[in-house]
């Protein structure tokens, strides 16, 4: 159902508790809803002479109607542009973005 922006008023949820997230595990559309795994990594107790190991965990699945999941595709391109001009990540036509390792100063 379309709605016209004027008749949405935004509430804040000051209560609304953060959830922080490192790593996406799934993404699936399946034509009515898209479906987003949201993760964490959590580094293992470390053994001498390994390399380090890590548990990825679910910490919150989010289900986008169509037209939500195009808003989060737009406001995300927004996002794109502003890191890429901030020397955060680089774009280039036909791969996909990467994040620029940034040297400490």
């Amino acid at each position: 159902m379309k709605i016209a922006p004027q008749q949405i008023t935004d509430v804040d949820r000051p209560d609304l508790a953060e959830t922080f997230v490192d790593s996406l595990a799934l993404s699936t559309f399946d034509g009515a809803a898209a479906r987003l795994t949201f993760c964490v990594l959590r580094m293992q107790e470390p053994e001498p002479g390994k390399p380090a190991q890590f548990k990825r965990y679910p910490v919150s699945r989010m289900v986008l109607t169509p037209d939500a999941t195009v808003e989060l595709f737009n406001r995300l391109n927004q996002m794109m542009g502003a890191l890429q001009k901030l020397g955060l990540v680089k774009i280039e036509p036909g791969k996909p973005p990467q994040t620029v390792e940034q040297k400490p100063q």
